[in-house]
């Protein structure tokens, strides 16, 4: 292991009582580990919080225990999707199920479930040079834009409505926000995908977004959006879920 990761993974463990908890969840094992010590590890603790893994702990004790309290303690959640472990989706579940603020990461976006496509994902590519400083320098950046914007990483159906409650407790009309949102960046990201699955290259996403609204505000009727975005290469289907996001958004007076 390299001197700097050593001394990285050192500098953790001495501030590891008074810094705010990173929880990592991914697999074990093999080169996951290696990843976890070389990358996860020095790029977590350049953000200024403490990395840990369920088998940090050497104790006796069950490790739905660990993994129930490091969740539950952490202040971020980092998850490596890829291969879609089972364990590894199950603790993302209780994760969103407390509201906890995650950040995704994946070899290949086809295993991040397509109803989290809407959240902060870290994608890599192990055949570019130097990925793994690239995915360092990933992780920490989106790590303090997370704790800038925490509600940004949370599925909007598992943030509390109430504005008596702590930090990450919303109002109805925020989560509404949240909710118009992500349906667009997933409605996107749809499209993105099945762009690349058919190897064609049509108006980009925030293009056809942008003309949509902008016809909207020209009283443009639906047939005709529909017939001047088709036009330029996007199925029909997505552009009628994304003239009824449009038209929310218009409605509530929200910036996207």
């Amino acid at each position: 292991m390299p001197k700097e990761t050593k001394d990285s993974i050192a500098k953790t463990e001495q501030n590891s009582t008074v810094r705010p908890i990173c929880f990592v969840i991914m697999p074990f094992g093999g080169w996951f580990d290696q990843y976890y010590k070389e990358i996860f590890c020095p790029a977590i603790d350049k953000a200024g919080l403490d990395p840990k893994r369920s088998d940090d702990l050497y104790r006796p004790g069950t490790i739905v225990s660990d993994i129930w309290n490091y969740t539950k303690e952490a202040e971020i959640i980092l998850a490596d999707l890829t291969g879609r472990n089972p364990n590894v989706l199950y603790e993302l579940g209780l994760a969103h199920a407390i509201a906890k603020p995650v950040i995704l990461l994946t070899v290949s976006i086809e295993d991040i479930p397509f109803d989290l496509n809407a959240l902060r994902i870290i994608s890599y590519d192990k055949n570019e040079s130097a990925w793994g400083e690239l995915l360092r320098e990933k992780i920490t950046r989106c790590i303090e834009e997370t704790l800038k914007e925490p509600l940004r990483s949370i599925p909007s159906a598992f943030v509390e409505v109430d504005e008596s409650l702590p930090k990450k407790k919303i109002t109805a009309h925020e989560r509404d926000i949240m909710e118009i949102r992500q349906e667009l960046e997933l409605l996107k990201n749809d499209m993105r995908l099945s762009i690349t699955a058919q190897g064609r290259n049509p108006i980009r996403p925030e293009d056809a977004q942008a003309l949509i609204e902008h016809l909207i505000y020209r009283k443009a009727s639906d047939e005709e959006i529909i017939r001047r975005i088709r036009a330029l290469g996007a199925p029909r289907g997505w552009i009628e879920k994304m003239i009824e996001s449009v038209k929310t958004k218009i409605d509530e007076d929200l910036p996207f």
